[in-house]
């Protein structure tokens, strides 16, 4: 759930996703060249015994993507990068503030699960055991006790919360992670603020550029970031391969 470092062609033991799911998860960061490697790499798959491998390759890369599809890599993923450089905001309409932690509230618990619908552990039915919710909770709580957040801000009206977002650090950028809106109160400007809001805390600790990732076939969000003058940075292809 950190930063992901890149060591392309190569087959990487994941601990804490092994941990967390209960069995040997790994990951390869594939460039171009890397069809030369593909085969080496399944036969440590097997060899390792790994039940489950992330497999994420260049959107361009035909050949590969299509080398992978046929050894039985499931597509799960476009990650999509979108990044800006961070600037101040002002004349919010919605209420944003700084979620002051403790308990996790029950509506924070849905409003994540909510902006995980489109997550590859949500839309792959391998999964068998919760892992998507699990995983979506974990994220939740270590960015309430800020192990891999410094900020979380909420939408509030009265006293529901109808929206959440996350801020963080990875390497010298302003990090946006969890966001999500009520799907009752979509279309009020709520994420709108909610993104325009972590844009302008990022500016004030002094990022120059703030990124936040989602999957290409989440439209709603992709728009979103558009209209908060966010561009395209990268699109990556991911695979799930079940051993």
């Amino acid at each position: 759930m950190g930063e992901l470092k890149m060591q392309t062609n190569t087959l990487e033991l994941l601990e804490w996703d092994s941990q967390f799911f209960g069995y040997p998860v790994a990951r390869v960061f594939f460039d171009p060249a890397g069809i030369d490697n593909l085969d080496k790499i399944m036969l440590q798959i097997d060899a390792g015994k790994i039940h489950l491998t992330y497999f994420f390759v260049p959107l361009k890369a035909d050949y590969l993507n299509n080398q992978i599809s046929l050894k039985g890599g499931i597509s799960v993923d476009q990650k999509t990068i979108f990044t800006k450089k961070s600037e101040p905001h002002s004349d919010f309409i919605n209420s944003i503030i700084d979620y002051p932690g403790g308990e996790i509230d029950p509506r924070l618990v849905d409003l994540v699960l909510q902006a995980g619908s489109y997550s590859r552990f949500r839309i792959d039915s391998n999964f068998k055991n919760k892992e998507y919710e699990k995983l979506y909770i974990t994220w939740l709580s270590n960015s309430l006790n800020k192990s891999i957040a410094f900020k979380t801000l909420v939408a509030k009206r009265k006293d529901d919360i109808l929206g959440i977002t996350t801020i963080g650090q990875k390497g010298k950028h302003a990090d946006i992670g969890l966001v999500a809106v009520d799907e009752n109160f979509r279309g009020q400007g709520i994420g709108y603020d909610l993104i325009h809001s972590a844009d302008s805390i990022a500016f004030e600790m002094g990022f120059k550029e703030i990124k936040v990732v989602t999957q290409y076939k989440n439209r709603s969000a992709c728009r979103l970031y558009e209209k908060c003058n966010f561009s395209i940075e990268s699109i990556t292809n991911i695979y799930h391969y079940w051993s």
